[in-house]
C-alpha cells in the first residue's frame, strides 16, 4: 500500500488488543485511560486477544488502519 501522505511504500503489520477495548476518541473528550470506558468513540479492538491490520510508513511515522464495522 502507498502512504497517502508521502506516497512511499507502507509495511503491513498488526495492532494487538490489550486487556481493554482500544478505541479512538476526540481529544477534547479524553479524560484518561480509566474513564475512556465511558466515552463514546470509534472502537478499533473490542476484547483481549483481538487484532487489527495496519500499514506503517517509516517516513511519515504514521499507521493507516481500516476501522472495523461499528455496532
Amino acid at each position: 500500500m502507498k502512504c497517502p501522505y508521502c506516497n512511499n511504500e507502507m509495511v503491513l503489520g498488526v495492532i494487538h488488543g490489550g486487556r481493554d477495548t482500544v478505541k479512538w476518541i476526540p481529544k477534547e473528550k479524553d479524560k484518561g485511560a480509566i474513564l475512556s470506558t465511558f466515552v463514546k468513540g470509534i472502537t478499533i479492538l473490542e476484547w483481549m486477544g483481538s487484532k487489527v491490520e495496519g500499514y506503517y510508513c517509516s517516513e511519515c511515522k504514521k499507521i493507516t488502519i481500516e476501522v472495523p464495522k461499528q455496532l
